[in-house]
């Protein structure tokens, strides 16, 4: 699992699409956690974070839920790569989970 991917949970017989936000040295030790954000195809309410991904991204048109972090302790309940969003997304997220976390 790699930094930027889209990819499917499968969790409690529902499924859930998820951009991996953790950094890849932090992803590739197994006995830690993998940190995501949802993906929804709803559009978001006027309150609430959130990122649109673009004609370049997987699932483009759907949005990236900032306030809805998602930690995956087994890897093995992740199942279809939808491939990596664009550098330009994956920039407008960090800046909106800099938002969100109030950070400089």
């Amino acid at each position: 699992m790699k930094r930027g991917q889209i990819w499917t949970l499968l969790r409690g017989g529902s499924q859930y699409r998820l951009l991996v936000i953790s950094n890849d040295e932090y992803n590739s030790v197994e006995e830690l956690a993998i940190w995501a954000l949802t993906i929804v195809r709803d559009v978001p309410h006027p309150n609430q974070l959130a990122v649109r991904l673009d004609h370049a991204d997987p699932l483009a048109g759907a949005f990236v839920r900032i306030h809805s972090v998602v930690q995956i302790l087994d890897r093995s309940t992740l199942r279809d790569n939808h491939g990596f969003v664009s550098h330009e997304t994956m920039t407008a997220v960090e800046e909106a989970l800099r938002e969100f976390l109030e950070l400089p």
